[in-house]
């Protein structure tokens, strides 16, 4: 695959084409969403939403997740952009959105199996593996198969709730300037699920909370 000649079509195909909409970008963004999403690279957030660029701004990780506020504070790069989306541009919309078949969530269900190949990606999914001992705990006769797909769309949910953490989130939520959203989108399908934070799952997710145990003593 060469790079060069995609970046050198985008010039001629592209930009070219919208050279005044280009123009206009360079004057500065409002985006309307912040999407938090998976990095997975099969998951794209303009794809989605049908977007322009200069709609959406994104944060991306692997599994979705976003640290709570009363964790040790090791990854503020999560935080800076959701704050910065919330205080700076001021975003209508925040978006968490979970996908099928990731290996995120596949990974938290086996994490002792990644914790030497993969340290630090181990250390940050383990944030959420209090959602893959819920599964386990409350429903022990499940398939495999459909508890991880259980924690792909519980995973999304949660991150609603650690979202809530933060008492510039909070505020703007209960003010009604920010709606807060998790999405679960089937990559095969091309179905997307959409979940409010006070959804059906809200009483699992209080559950979940209550039984975290913090990262470290």
């Amino acid at each position: 695959m060469d790079l060069k000649k995609r970046i050198e079509r985008f010039k001629e195909l592209e930009y070219e084409f919208n050279k005044d909409f280009y123009q206009e970008l360079k004057e500065g963004q409002e985006p309307h969403t912040l999407f938090i999403g998976c990095s997975d690279s099969r998951v794209d957030a303009e794809t989605l939403f049908q977007a322009k660029p200069g709609e959406i701004f994104q944060m991306r990780n692997v599994a979705n997740i976003v640290p709570r506020e009363e964790e040790p504070d090791t990854h503020p790069s999560v935080v800076s952009a959701i704050e910065y989306s919330i205080k700076i541009l001021k975003v209508k919309n925040l978006i968490v959105c979970g996908h099928s078949n990731c290996g995120g969530c596949a990974a938290i269900r086996k994490l002792e199996d990644y914790k030497e190949l993969l340290p630090y990606t181990s250390e940050w999914i383990a944030q959420s593996v209090s959602i893959s001992n819920y599964i386990d705990q409350k429903y022990p006769d499940m398939k495999e198969e459909d508890k991880v797909i259980m924690l792909e769309k519980l995973n999304a949910v949660q991150q609603l709730d650690n979202l809530m953490t933060y008492e510039f989130v909070r505020e703007r939520v209960a003010s009604g300037e920010l709606n807060l959203q998790a999405y679960y989108y089937d990559i095969g399908t091309g179905g997307i699920s959409v979940y409010d934070y006070d959804s059906v799952f809200s009483d699992m997710i209080e559950e979940i909370t209550l039984s975290r145990k913090p990262l470290v003593e």
